[in-house]
């Protein structure tokens, strides 16, 4: 072994040791538990006792009385409430906010509210929904409510029928912006409500759409002459019925919540006012805000003119008894007309020549509107002189695309053609109108939304023949709208209820479609 080894040897012994040392002395000293006390015997139990432990006595908790509204009772039920007999009221006080709990003892704690007692019915303290349309639209792919247009369902969902017939798509609501309070808290706040509408029968269709999806074209055309088109001043019947556009516009709208003492954004007015007052005072559709803006607008102006032009007195056509004077001056008139109308119909040849293969530029319309205006036409009037009070024929010329409420050849009708496609166009891309057409149109679209307005959750605009307010909740009126191309009734409103017992369930197959009176 040689001399390395041996010390690592002697070391190792060494350690071994001092460890054994170590822990002798930890054993001697380490701490003993005490021994633990004899248990006592059990005492005998008597015959009978139970082996489980007693658990302490305390005085048993006995609940309040409920006491339910007989009228709340009558609205389940649908019977007369008995008269309930007299009692002593007691006012509860309303249970404090949690923010007033974790208050300051030296600040006094504000409390909740107390709730309403008619929550989940009729309450003349509930909130209001109007739709107030979009003038202009903000953004069209983030639009969540809208009137008209198309629909978007659920991914593969078919187009929803009624009565085996493709329905009317009315309009579209996302729940999730409907106000906590309206309908008195019931009705679903997720997904959209859409609505369509039998073609020509007071049926209707309310879809909750969990997951609504790409919008859905309607099927059809709204050409069904019993059916609830109504473009602005009558435009979708009579003569100018081939100019309508026949679709609802897809107007975006906004869900205003309001409450008793709000300011109500809907306006009472008569919704014919605007248009009126345009044709008494007259204008000339010369103007650039009158100007066609596509080939659609401008041929179907071009077609009117045309329509019209027989109403031009070309011939003079005496009557018995008239003197030289007025002789002269029928003829004259008719030499005029004459003149007029041919220069018409060279810029009529030129109008559809070109729309059937040059695009549309507003430069062109521009150069049309001026050589219309350039065309002159003549017209008796009656006047009355105001010395003699006696009545006279006088002549008067007229630019041809001049509108006098006393020279009414076809200028307005024009004009209420272009109201009508401006519209749809501006629905689907404003800047497709030009600066002056829209500073002409939407001040007097927002007049007519405001007096067309469409609502949820209130009481009827107008007398409803069965409509119970305790009973029903309005899901949706829509008045008669020229601007959103529908008619109910001779301009009345269409009213969709619901019972609330059925809406808090989510039961949309039990409706009351009514027409106001």
């Amino acid at each position: 072994m040689t001399q390395l080894e041996s010390a690592a040897l002697t070391l190792a012994a060494v350690t071994l040791a001092f460890l054994g040392v170590a822990f002798a002395i930890w054993w001697k000293r380490r701490p003993r538990a005490l021994p633990a006390a004899p248990r006592p015997p059990r005492p005998a139990r008597t015959p009978g006792e139970s082996r489980l432990p007693k658990l302490p006595r305390k005085e048993r908790h006995v609940p309040d009385d409920v006491q339910i509204d007989p009228a709340r009772l009558a609205r389940i039920s649908r019977k007369t409430p008995a008269d309930a007999p007299d009692a002593i009221e007691y006012e509860m006080a309303a249970e404090p906010a949690i923010d007033a709990i974790a208050a300051e003892p030296s600040e006094p704690a504000e409390q909740a509210p107390p709730a309403d007692e008619n929550v989940g019915g009729h309450s003349a303290e509930q909130v209001a929904v109007r739709l107030v349309p979009q003038i202009p639209p903000r953004d069209a792919i983030s639009t969540a409510s809208w009137l008209g247009g198309r629909p978007r369902l659920s991914a593969g969902m078919e187009w929803p029928t009624i009565a085996d017939q493709p329905a009317d798509f009315l309009a579209q609501i996302d729940c999730t912006d409907l106000p906590r309070d309206l309908w008195g808290g019931l009705g679903p706040r997720d997904g959209a409500l859409a609505f369509f509408i039998h073609r020509h029968r007071l049926e209707m269709r309310v879809l909750h759409l969990r997951d609504p999806a790409m919008p859905v074209a309607p099927p059809f055309v709204l050409n069904d002459p019993d059916g609830w088109f109504g473009a602005q001043d009558g435009l979708g019947t009579g003569e100018l019925a081939s100019f309508a556009v026949r679709a609802f516009p897809e107007w975006p709208v906004d869900l205003l919540a309001v409450a008793p003492g709000d300011p109500d954004p809907r306006d009472e007015g008569d919704p014919a006012e605007p248009g009126r007052a345009l044709f008494d005072r007259g204008y000339d559709i010369a103007d650039p805000a009158f100007h066609p803006f596509d080939w659609g607008s401008m041929t179907a102006m071009a077609s009117l003119l045309e329509m019209r032009l027989d109403r031009l007195i070309a011939e003079a056509a005496p009557p018995a008894g008239a003197d030289a004077e007025d002789v002269g001056e029928m003829e004259r008139r008719a030499a005029i007309n004459r003149e007029a109308r041919i220069r018409a119909e060279e810029i009529i040849a030129i109008i559809h020549d070109s729309a059937a293969r040059d695009p549309f530029s507003a430069g062109d319309a521009t150069a049309v509107m001026a050589a219309l205006h350039a065309i002159r036409w003549a017209r008796a009037i009656r006047v009355v002189d105001p010395n003699t009070g006696a009545e006279r024929l006088e002549t008067i010329t007229l630019p041809l695309t001049t509108h006098r409420a006393d020279a009414n050849l076809w200028v307005h009708d024009y004009q209420t053609i272009l109201f009508d496609r401006a519209k749809h166009a501006w629905c689907v891309n404003p800047d497709s109108l030009s600066a002056p057409t829209r500073a002409l149109y939407e001040p007097w679209w927002r007049a007519l939304a405001a007096r067309e307005m469409a609502a949820m959750g209130h009481d009827p605009f107008r007398h409803l023949p069965d409509y119970d307010e305790d009973r029903d909740a309005v899901l949706l009126e829509l008045p008669t709208s020229g601007l959103m191309s529908r008619a109910f009734g001779d301009g009345d409103n269409l009213v969709v209820t619901i019972d609330r017992a059925d809406l808090a369930i989510g039961d949309f197959s039990k409706l009351r479609v009514q027409i106001t009176s």
